[in-house]
């Protein structure tokens, strides 16, 4: 048993070692097939604006919020962010634009969709005003929903140098990114390429938890020896 977790770990290290050395994808939303939406807060949210599985079979990410899908718009600033003018915004469950419903984006494997997969690198731009009485927030996840890590900043950057979110951890799947002030959109969604996750390979955060056991039972059957041996 010991013998397996070493090896699955060995495996988690190279896998990581692998996707550090991968290229970076960076996603601008003003890619080919998007269609901006006029930036009108709680508006439905047109079909050409809808981004959801666009990146899928070529990056390995998708991207939804409550409607099952995010609004691509044009904030209609051009001069207040460096990849104008597209941001994403989320959706209530109803179909409207909303910057303050969360958005979230899961990594697959490209070539094979239905098969999960992770990065270690992932950064996002919040624009658009800030108004100093709000934060974004940026969570990761691995592929068992268990929270790797967060990362908070507030929304008080001057205009069109919105806050960068940046995590940097092995084995994230998923991302969860908002903002509480209903003025910040996203911009520029990097991740370093994926790797696709291997059968009966723990995540990182599942490995720390089989650690964790096993030093509990050796010391309970430690302590058995001890009072047998009494």
């Amino acid at each position: 048993m010991l013998k397996a977790c070493l090896a699955a770990s060995a495996a988690i290290l190279v896998l990581t070692a692998a996707g550090a050395a991968s290229a970076v994808n960076l996603i601008t939303f003003e890619e080919p097939g998007l269609t901006a939406m006029l930036n009108a807060p709680g508006a439905p949210v047109p079909v050409g604006a809808q981004l959801s599985t666009q990146f899928l079979g070529t990056l390995g990410v998708s991207f939804d919020s409550g409607a099952g899908y995010v609004a691509v718009v044009d904030h209609g600033f051009p001069s207040l962010t460096p990849t104008p003018p597209n941001v994403i915004g989320g959706t209530t469950a109803l179909g409207g634009l909303s910057y303050t419903t969360p958005i979230r984006a899961r990594f697959f494997d490209p070539s094979n969709t239905s098969t999960l997969a992770t990065t270690n690198h992932v950064k996002v731009l919040g624009e658009l005003f800030g108004l100093g009485s709000g934060t974004v927030t940026l969570s990761a996840y691995d592929r068992l929903g268990v929270l790797l890590g967060q990362v908070t900043d507030t929304d008080d950057k001057p205009l069109g140098m919105g806050p960068v979110l940046e995590l940097n951890l092995a084995g994230i799947q998923s991302v969860i990114f908002s903002g509480t002030s209903g003025t910040v959109a996203f911009d520029n969604f990097e991740f370093n390429a994926v790797t696709p996750v291997a059968a009966g390979i723990p995540e990182p955060a599942a490995w720390a938890l089989m650690i964790s056991g096993f030093s509990l039972a050796g010391a309970g059957l430690r302590r058995r020896r001890a009072l047998a041996g009494g």
